[in-house]
């Protein structure tokens, strides 16, 4: 009996060291979400403003109402790094006319896309190089007029250890926000104008073009499709 006795509990016991085992190899490290450590004009009891939050929700109509921008296209940028002066630089002065351009080229050749889609009498052939020769031509487009509206930063900070006792278990970033806009109508005859760059089996095509242009009037009227633009700093770690 005793003998039994003894051959359980040595099996018990070895269950128990197996599942510590199995428990220990099976937790995974959670690591803190960010908090705000400082932001623009808390020194003086301001609040994060709405249009900073619209931003981050990649909300348009917000930040157009916001702003007061009935009559503009709007593209709002959010950046990541950990030296604010080179990423205010970085975005207002290197990246703006790249990433502005990258957001007409994407929204103008979705919509050329699917105005072609709905064409049956255009081959698909034709469709592709159409796509292509517009996401081509805006991609390098350089956009005159653009205003900054506003610009914000917020400096935050996450664990990178489940249990952080110094400053070294940390990240920390800036995250720089900003908003600029062209009023409608400047923003309309440039585009128009870009299209004269198009090949000219394109341009010359009465159909291809009267589809060209009904997409470009298409994206400036979807007011809700507002192209928030995120990228980190060149050579940040997070």
């Amino acid at each position: 009996m005793k003998s039994i006795v003894k051959g359980i509990s040595v099996a018990l016991a070895v269950l128990a060291l197996i599942s510590c085992g199995t428990t220990r190899e099976s937790v995974k490290v959670t690591t803190g979400a960010y908090e705000r450590l400082d932001w623009q004009g808390r020194a003086t009891g301001s609040e994060i403003p709405s249009w900073v939050l619209a931003v981050g929700d990649n909300n348009k109509r917000k930040i157009v109402k916001e702003l007061d921008l009935d009559g503009y296209m709007v593209w709002s940028f959010n950046s990541n790094g950990s030296d604010l002066e080179f990423l205010q630089n970085w975005t207002d002065k290197v990246e703006l006319q790249s990433n502005v351009a990258q957001s007409i080229s994407t929204s103008i050749g979705r919509a050329t896309e699917a105005s072609l889609e709905a064409e049956q009498n255009i081959d698909e052939t034709t469709k592709k190089k159409t796509v292509k020769d517009v996401t081509t031509v805006l991609s390098n487009v350089r956009v005159n007029g653009l205003e900054k509206i506003a610009s914000y930063w917020i400096k935050s900070r996450a664990s990178t250890v489940a249990k952080p006792k110094s400053d070294s278990d940390y990240e920390t970033k800036y995250t720089y926000y900003s908003v600029w806009a062209v009023k409608n109508d400047l923003y309309e005859k440039q585009i128009h104008a870009a299209m004269n760059d198009l090949p000219g089996n394109t341009s010359q095509d009465p159909l291809l073009m009267r589809l060209i242009t009904a997409s470009i009037e298409k994206t400036m009227l979807a007011d809700s499709s507002a192209d928030v633009l995120t990228y980190n700093e060149p050579s940040a770690e997070f």
